[in-house]
């Protein structure tokens, strides 16, 4: 059903040749930013990369700063698959940081011909965006990117960049509230993966919760990089926090004062928290789609 709706809905040849373009200008300004970058060291603007090497002097080396900007431009399932550094510091020139900012722009672009493309089914079936959405990236043969890497935006730094250090978040999730119908379209979107996993979370939100009932989603997310950083600004320090994905852009020679602290996963960690009243269920009413009950009285 869901996908025999899908296919009534035609995307326009002028949006997919939209899509070409906007992926086609992608890819030409990853290029150019590869091809400056490797300048940018030539004319000895610094780098760090903590993730490329165990040994500290790999970390500031060419070949660190070219697989730190290769993992930065990579648009495909099969780039993601491959990255290796997920973090660091890469110094660049006007120029280049002007290269930076296109593609920032470009991927915003792109960003926007997807969200064109997804709202031709608007108000179809669920999952018909995605369907619609499969089809134009086939049509555009553009259907291995990882779309979630063509939107990520690289990060600039302010200038005169006085010091950076990072630092991980260890306890978050993302916390989704359900009611009782939603929870069933869920499950019944299991079919696609697995007939007997959808009649099987079916029948236990039938027999376990009530129609009335409000269910929570925890999808536990893993530890997430985040950097605390300095600049001078009018002669004054301002200090800053933000989560990180990815290498940052200086726009300096010089790299600042630094602090790196490796992951504790994989420090094999165990971080010492103080347990708290859970308003949530612990165990998972249904484990597949970490679907919870709220403790009685808590909803």
């Amino acid at each position: 059903m869901q996908n025999s709706v899908a296919e009534t809905v035609s995307v326009p040849g002028e949006l997919i040749d939209q899509l070409s373009r906007a992926y086609q200008a992608l890819v030409d300004n990853c290029e150019q930013l590869k091809t400056l970058s490797d300048d940018d060291h030539r004319a000895d603007f610094e780098v760090y990369v903590p993730p490329f090497s165990s040994t500290e002097n790999e970390r500031y080396s060419a070949h660190a700063r070219k697989q730190a900007i290769v993992d930065a431009v990579g648009l495909t399932i099969d780039d993601t698959q491959s990255r290796q550094c997920d973090a660091g510091i890469v110094c660049a020139s006007g120029e280049t940081v002007s290269v930076v900012e296109q593609l920032n722009e470009t991927k915003a672009h792109f960003k926007e011909t997807i969200l064109k493309i997804r709202s031709l089914a608007s108000g179809k079936v669920a999952g018909s965006r995605e369907t619609v959405l499969k089809k134009a990236l086939k049509s555009a043969g553009i259907q291995t990117l990882d779309l979630r890497e063509c939107y990520r935006q690289i990060r600039v730094m302010p200038p005169a960049l006085e010091s950076i250090s990072w630092t991980w978040a260890t306890s978050h999730a993302r916390i989704q509230k359900l009611t009782f119908d939603e929870a069933v379209a869920m499950a019944e979107g299991l079919r696609d993966r697995d007939e007997d996993l959808a009649e099987t979370a079916l029948d236990i939100l039938r027999r376990k919760c009530a129609p009335d009932e409000i269910l929570v989603r925890r999808i536990t997310l893993p530890n997430q990089l985040r950097a605390n950083y300095s600049y001078l600004e009018k002669g004054e320090i301002q200090r800053k926090s933000c989560p990180i994905s990815g290498v940052v852009i200086a726009q300096q020679k010089m790299l600042p004062r630094m602090a790196w602290r490796e992951n504790p996963v994989s420090r094999k960690e165990v971080p010492i928290r103080l347990q708290r009243e859970s308003k949530i269920e612990p165990e998972p009413v249904i484990q597949s789609l970490s679907i919870h009950r709220y403790v009685r009285g808590h909803a």
